[in-house]
């Protein structure tokens, strides 16, 4: 049960590697804060492609199977 408020995940979709790498760059660049950051360069990644589990899964439970928390496998049946 490691997806945690203190330790969320970040899942990316990867069926298109190249895309699944440049959205996984741009999610980093557009959250980690750095000197002479451009704004108007950095964008948000693709939202289907890369987020939180469950933004990004869209409540498949089968694919995160036993990593969810029992309490998550009660509510979501």
């Amino acid at each position: 049960y490691t997806d945690t408020a203190d330790a969320p995940w970040t899942i990316v979709k990867s069926n298109d590697k190249k895309r699944a790498r440049l959205e996984a760059m741009r999610h980093f660049l557009h959250t980690l804060d750095y000197p002479d950051k451009d704004h108007g360069l950095v964008f948000a990644p693709d939202p289907l492609i890369v987020g939180h589990a469950s933004q990004v899964i869209h409540g498949a439970d089968h694919i995160l199977g036993a990593s969810l928390h029992p309490d998550q496998r009660r509510t979501s049946k």
